[in-house]
């Protein structure tokens, strides 16, 4: 008797990529094609393999839930005063709910690629996935519904313009003021323009690396500007571990389901970076 064996359907994707799931379910429903998947497909670029470069949410501590609506814990610092030791004495502790929303990203879709299996599935894993991290990574930092953003929260501090040094030094300055607070930066977002000039004096980043801060680099940050914080305390993405890819008309789209708790929002300092000298 013949060995059959049955491909079935992976939501989990444990064998097959988001691409592969999708261009299966083409095969199947052809443009009626849609898949939900218990994954969250922003994790899943392919190239990121290879050429690790981290987005937003791989800075963030994460957090499986089943809800629309999650109730977090806040401390604020509105109480302590500028001389301080221990501003956290101080802190409002409190309460609030929170939501999870969809992200989404779409890409239009040539039909030739449509009627290639092999070929769908590269154009979902390759090219629709980073547009849904690039729509994450905005939706992190600058908000839009449910989510108000990082770089929007109330209670984020700022440094001081640093128009003398270094951007290594200035850098170095605002994570030692997250530790005001009592946080312990872990890491930085700043945009690619900013990013690789550092790359010349490569000791740098990987000192930072040994100190265990991790660096994401996005345009969804202006240039000259870098978020320093302690994100792994400071904040938690709310994962649903739900995803779809679905196609509306000549449009591939790709939905995300997340949201975002800020907990201590003093523990991110936003920083201006001095130019080139």
């Amino acid at each position: 008797m013949t060995d059959v064996r049955m491909m079935l359907d992976d939501p989990e994707l444990t064998r097959r990529s988001p691409g592969e799931e999708f261009a299966l379910a083409h095969a199947r429903h052809g443009p009626d094609a849609s898949v939900e998947l218990r994954a969250s497909i922003s994790d899943l670029f392919p190239p990121a393999k290879r050429r690790p470069r981290l987005t937003v949410r791989h800075l963030l501590r994460k957090a499986v839930v089943d809800a629309d609506e999650v109730t977090v814990f806040t401390e604020r610092a509105e109480n302590a005063a500028p001389d301080d030791a221990a501003p956290e004495w101080k802190f409002e502790v409190g309460a609030r709910t929170v939501g999870t929303q969809t992200i989404r990203a779409a890409v239009p879709v040539p039909p030739e690629i449509l009627a290639d299996p092999a070929a769908l599935a590269a154009f979902v894993d390759y090219r629709l996935l980073v547009r849904l991290g690039t729509a994450e990574n905005d939706v992190l930092l600058n908000g839009t519904g449910p989510i108000q953003g990082l770089l929007r929260s109330p209670g984020l501090r700022r440094r001081p313009d640093a128009p003398d040094g270094s951007a290594a030094r200035a850098l170095l300055a605002t994570a030692a003021l997250c530790e005001w607070y009592g946080g312990s930066a872990d890491g930085i977002v700043m945009h690619p323009d900013d990013w690789w000039p550092l790359v010349e004096d490569g000791a740098f980043l990987e000192r930072l690396a040994v100190q265990g801060v991790k660096v994401s680099r996005t345009r969804m940050v202006p240039p000259g500007t870098a978020l320093v914080g302690d994100f792994t305390a400071a904040a938690t993405l709310l994962d649903r571990r739900s995803s779809t890819i679905l196609l509306e008309g000549g449009t591939l789209v790709a939905e995300i389901r997340e949201g975002l708790a800020v907990h201590l929002p003093g523990h991110f300092v936003l920083t201006s970076l001095p130019g080139p000298r």
